[in-house]
């Protein structure tokens, strides 16, 4: 069955512990410096409690925003184990903003790569403390921005940055509908990751999600424009594929099966080798709904999971 949907919140949070440096220009400077770079925001994308997504925090020019789990951090998250107590800090230092790391014990990450003692932030910017992902925003119009951002967490998954199942959904019933009005060929893929379990037991959370993000990017790059990919639970994910029969669809979700298993994927210096099961089903006449067509593929999906895994099941 479709995992069910859970409800971004968009609540706005600014706080009052954002701590002011005083931190010197020019008089000839600070115009210019103003006019650049004003208030930045840290919108909260990805983190394990899906009801926090959305939170905004403010970085005025001068000031600082550290984070970690200490209730001493001005972004304090005691539940996010992954963080350390004080694991990274902000600063806005007028004419730019950098991330720093505070020698937290997983590391900090700007754009998938590690930030090192410091690195300079530019809007929309992503950066990683622990297991929860933030977007960095500083436009000319701040309101605009942060009204964009919640937009695209409202339709795609933090973590992965694909679409998510909200989207999925809107977008199942209406390509189900056009290809039943026009009698035009439809087809699903769903698949997940086989023993995900394993590797986050293994490995532990962080290197779990790196894993879904690198299978994302994998997959995302080998499909068409027109192709709908996007996460639908917490491992698995579906690629609707508009105007392609069921022959097609499965010798697509065959070559993802295969490419998937023929590379290693990197985490902290560590190769793992991850396997994905894959169902695929077609549009019939006796199919009423888009829930029909999702049933059925999920059963594709099963019997590949019963069959040994790293497979493809097409019905």
């Amino acid at each position: 069955m479709s995992p069910k949907d859970r409800p971004t919140d968009e609540t706005t949070i600014d706080l009052d512990s954002v701590t002011s440096e005083d931190t010197r220009f020019d008089d000839a400077v600070v115009p210019m410096v103003q006019q650049q770079l004003g208030e930045a925001d840290i919108i909260l994308i990805s983190h394990p409690d899906r009801a926090v997504l959305g939170r905004r925090y403010r970085l005025p020019p001068g000031g600082s925003l550290s984070i970690g789990r200490s209730s001493n951090a001005d972004v304090s998250m005691p539940e996010v184990q992954s963080m350390s107590r004080l694991h990274a800090r902000l600063r806005h230092r007028g004419n730019r903003v950098v991330i720093e790391d505070l020698g937290s014990t997983n590391g900090s990450y700007l754009n998938d790569q590690p930030v090192g003692e410091s690195r300079d932030m530019v809007s929309g910017d992503r950066f990683q403390i622990g297991a929860a992902h933030f977007k960095f925003l500083q436009d000319q119009d701040p309101e605009h921005a942060y009204h964009e951002a919640i937009y695209q967490l409202a339709i795609r998954d933090g973590l992965t940055e694909i679409f998510n199942k909200r989207k999925f959904d809107e977008e199942l019933e209406r390509e189900f509908d056009r290809a039943r009005r026009h009698q035009r060929p439809l087809s699903l893929v769903l698949f997940d990751v086989d023993h995900f379990k394993k590797v986050n037991d293994t490995y532990g959370h962080l290197c779990g999600d790196a894993v879904l993000q690198q299978i994302c990017r994998r997959v995302g790059g080998e499909l068409r424009t027109e192709q709908l990919f996007a996460r639908v639970g917490g491992e698995e994910f579906a690629i609707i594929n508009p105007e392609t029969p069921l022959r097609g669809a499965d010798a697509m979700a065959r070559r993802l099966c295969d490419g998937i298993a023929g590379r290693l994927f990197r985490f902290d210096g560590l190769d793992i080798r991850i396997t994905c099961s894959f169902g695929v089903a077609e549009v019939s006449i006796d199919m009423a709904t888009p829930d029909d067509l999702f049933d059925i593929t999920d059963q594709a999906l099963y019997r590949s999971k019963q069959e040994g895994r790293n497979r493809v099941t097409a019905v």
